[in-house]
């Protein structure tokens, strides 16, 4: 999947606004067990993807066959729940359990799409800016993390390429296939530990970490940003309020609760819906203005 960084206008946020948002709508996912807010953030997160994405169908495909394999493994471990459906090995397979086990397939994709485009957008460069003078160390190993999942998969297709042009792939037994896959485990190891040593090397030579040191930076903090952030603060307040009426979670055993659409839950999912689609409308905005002025040229 090949995202187009250069090109996104909500990456142009503040990072600290960034983070905060990311931080918000990833733990609120993973608290709710409300399958309309799932539902509202799962299709947020995936109209995000969609428009920095290329090739996200392949994706998408991967992770509806995972959401398919929670919700039906669920009932295999759990039989809780009053609606039987039947009996596999003396077992009952009830209803409860299998709508649970969507519900938390729903918040698991949901929360890898938040995180494949929060990877984009917080770059290594704004975690260390946020997180330099706290915790210089743990800042630095999470950064690295974070940029080492991409660079891993592009170091694996190098060193295939490299093992294919050398005649190393050119048997067909799985004896062979072992051993190359363990050639590019070795290479791909020893390739991340040198790099990581050059990358320590590098940050103490510019005196990363010392008391003292200042940062040179070019994030700005904006009205937009201060609009984005208030946002923020808004959603937190009506999720708070809406803990407090025990209107986020549901819960599934021994029976389902009956959803009552009340004026609250209809401002709740609104208001869901509004915060979630908020990187999916900066971008169309962007995109159709920057439409707009190459028409008028």
């Amino acid at each position: 999947m090949n995202l187009r960084s250069n090109e996104l206008a909500f990456e142009r946020f503040h990072p600290l606004v960034l983070f905060l948002y990311y931080m918000t709508v990833i733990f609120f996912s993973m608290f709710t067990t409300n399958p309309i807010l799932l539902g509202i953030s799962l299709i947020g997160s995936l109209s995000y993807l969609l428009l920095i994405a290329k090739n996200i169908w392949r994706v998408i495909l991967y992770y509806s066959v995972i959401f398919l394999v929670i919700a039906l493994t669920n009932p295999l471990f759990v039989h809780n729940g009053e609606t039987i459906l039947f009996f596999m090995n003396d077992k009952p397979v009830t209803l409860e359990a299998i709508l649970y086990g969507a519900v938390i397939g729903l918040m698991i994709v949901a929360i890898v799409f938040w995180f494949k485009s929060y990877n984009e957008v917080m770059t290594s460069d704004k975690f260390v800016y946020l997180f330099g003078n706290i915790a210089p160390k743990i800042a630095l190993t999470l950064s690295m993390i974070l940029r080492y999942v991409p660079l891993f998969k592009e170091q694996i297709k190098r060193i295939n390429m490299t093992q294919k042009t050398l005649g190393l792939y050119s048997s067909d037994s799985y004896t062979d296939k072992l051993l190359s896959g363990f050639r590019v485990f070795r290479s791909l190891i020893g390739w991340s530990l040198e790099n990581s040593v050059d990358v320590a090397r590098s940050m103490r030579a510019r005196g990363y970490g010392l008391k003292g040191r200042t940062h040179f930076s070019l994030f700005t903090f904006f009205i937009e940003d201060s609009l984005l952030l208030g946002a923020n603060l808004i959603f937190m307040i009506v999720i708070f309020l809406m803990v407090q009426m025990n209107m986020v979670s549901i819960n599934y055993y021994p029976f389902i609760d009956t959803f009552y659409f009340t004026k609250q839950q209809i401002l709740l999912y609104i208001s869901t819906g509004l915060f979630v689609f908020l990187p999916t409308f900066i971008e169309m905005k962007e995109q159709l203005l920057w439409r707009l002025l190459i028409s008028k040229i």
